[in-house]
């Protein structure tokens, strides 16, 4: 650095170097710094708090955001429901484990070889990678939806007769109501994808997952999730139950108070209902849904994670803990499920040509195109009998 004097308020000139032999007079490029890094934001951790449990005294840790704490010792729930609001939670369930690691696996396994999609040896050529227990807590709405709509359908008629036969559009009014009780689960933490497969258990979301590889007709083998009752076979909290299934060390405190809880759920009903009646008519012009909530109750979801793989990819299966199902999963669709659907296509197609060519008058491109489409048909089936699972 140049030397100040007058306390630094004038800097001195230093000499300058003369260049020789045609050497640059431009000035060297000063070192650019880096720019500084945050790095008590990059090495930040969740600030942990600790509470009291009301019941049993015992200390309750959590972290920031967290709003729904379930004690360890006896399996008491507080809410915090806003500053200097602490209350225990009454309406606390607990779907109770009834299966370990080795016997989610088989019902996975069991999952893996059902339907027409899947592979029936399947499970034999399957590497299990990961195995997660985890308790997930759901507010669940108890309520009934009920909509009623309007709308025009778009209908056709034949009119005349002979040569003045004619078909014509009108379009007539139409309306109608429908109601479904449901136990609405709402996920109570914010991050829906922190744990795979948790937001496909809501009724309507897409819970089985084919895949196709390169496979270009995907037709079928997907399924929503149905609106089943989630507090069917639940029991007052118990930390023993747990304890029993040795899942206690698994409880996932929630993020998300009732109040929230009830509106998300009420929320998602309406656009349910609003799918659901769009479907009615060719056009809906008037939706009118109403929640009737009976309660809201949080309920721990003793869940099993499974991640396998087969042909060098992983795959994802949710098995519910309590009945012993599988909730969601991702499996690989089967060879032969792969070469019915092309051979009906194809077939299809070769039959439609075949029609072609019988009623036209010495064409002969229609029988053709029906060899060409029956043809491939039979040799896909050939090829696939040749390649491996």
């Amino acid at each position: 650095m140049p030397e100040e004097k007058n306390g630094g308020s004038e800097p001195v000139e230093e000499p300058v170097d003369i260049p020789q032999n045609g050497e640059s007079t431009e000035p060297a490029e000063e070192p650019v710094e880096a720019p500084a890094v945050n790095t008590a934001a990059r090495d930040s951790k969740p600030e942990i708090h600790e509470i009291s449990c009301d019941n049993c005294g015992a200390p309750l840790t959590y972290m920031e955001g967290e709003a729904v704490i379930t004690c360890a010792y006896c399996g008491t729930t507080t809410m915090l429901a806003g500053y200097d609001n602490i209350v225990i939670v009454e309406s606390h369930y607990l779907l109770p484990p009834k299966v370990g690691r080795d016997e989610a696996i088989g019902i996975a396994s069991g999952w893996l070889k059902k339907g027409f999609y899947k592979s029936k040896d399947l499970p034999n050529k399957v590497t299990w990678r990961k195995t997660e227990a985890r308790v997930l807590p759901y507010w669940i709405v108890r309520c009934t939806g009920s909509t009623r709509w309007s709308g025009m359908q778009k209908r056709t008629k034949t009119v005349g007769s002979g040569k003045n036969k004619a078909t014509k559009t009108f379009w007539e009014p139409v309306s109608g109501n429908f109601t479904e009780d449901y136990t609405w689960p709402v996920y109570a933490r914010e991050d829906t994808s922190e744990f795979w497969g948790i937001r496909n258990i809501e009724p309507g979301k897409q819970c089985v997952f084919p895949d196709w590889g390169k496979f270009i007709f995907r037709l079928g083998g997907s399924k929503r999730a149905p609106n089943k009752n989630l507090l069917e076979g639940k029991m007052d909290f118990s930390i023993d139950e747990l304890k029993k299934a040795n899942m206690h060390e698994h409880i996932i405190n929630g993020q998300i108070i009732q109040e929230r809880a009830e509106s998300s759920g009420r929320n998602r009903i309406i656009e349910l209902h609003q799918e659901k009646a769009e479907t009615k008519a060719t056009q809906v012009t008037d939706i009118d849904t109403t929640i009737d909530v009976q309660g809201v109750d949080l309920v721990y979801l003793p869940i099993w994670e499974l991640v396998y793989n087969y042909a060098g990819r992983d795959y994802n299966v949710l098995v519910d803990a309590c009945r012993q199902e599988v909730l969601s999963g991702e499996a690989p669709v089967g060879k032969w499920a792969k070469a019915t659907i092309f051979d009906i296509i194809f077939l299809f197609i070769a039959v439609i040509f075949a029609v072609i060519g019988g009623v036209s008058e010495g064409a002969a491109w229609p029988w053709i195109a029906a060899g060409v489409f029956g043809g491939s048909a039979i040799a896909y089936s050939v090829w696939t009998a040749t390649m491996k699972e």
